[in-house]
């Protein structure tokens, strides 16, 4: 029944946060940052913590991104994925995708979805005998489309939002 519980609420909260990504503005962002660029963005609005640190181009490989990881990743131009420099004792991770075109980020979405559901799978019983506090940041990884950009985030509740909030502000054309 606890189970049961937290779930419902992490759903809940998940379609709360993606409610104000699907009413912005008829979908007209900006394209003109880079996977870094954007990807700093973020970052520097998140609570400092433990710094982050960029994985390296091995990251995104068959055994934890799926066999099909390269044709997905022809589908991007560019990417970056950052995790918490004490990544043994913090799951935190952030990785924004620039995608050659908008529907290529509907399927990069996908991809996405895939890789924390695997992840999710792999890490659930290592953190509930190692770090059981990590565990909810499991439940509250999100992944964000907004043009050509796609952004994944395994954070807390309060970092997924200041996350998703710090995309939408980066992406939004000034008027």
């Amino acid at each position: 029944m606890k189970y049961t519980l937290r779930a419902l609420t992490c759903l809940l909260l998940a379609l709360c946060l993606a409610l104000p990504l699907t009413a912005c503005d008829g979908g007209k962002f900006r394209d003109d940052l880079t996977a870094a660029q954007l990807s700093n963005s973020v970052t520097s609005a998140l609570p400092a913590g433990d710094g982050w640190r960029q994985v390296s181009e091995n990251y995104i490989s068959p055994s934890s991104w799926g066999e099909d990881y390269a044709d997905y990743l022809a589908k991007v131009t560019e990417y970056r994925i950052v995790v918490s420099e004490n990544s043994d004792m913090n799951v935190d991770e952030v990785g924004v995708f620039l995608c050659k075109s908008e529907k290529d980020a509907k399927a990069v979405k996908e991809f996405c979805e895939s890789y924390i559901a695997a992840k999710t799978l792999q890490m659930k019983p290592l953190l509930e005998s190692y770090n059981p506090d990590e565990l909810p940041k499991l439940d509250y990884a999100t992944v964000n489309v907004m043009g050509r950009y796609v952004m994944y985030t395994i954070l807390s509740s309060a970092d997924t939002t200041t996350a998703g909030s710090a995309m939408e502000k980066a992406l939004t054309p000034a008027e």
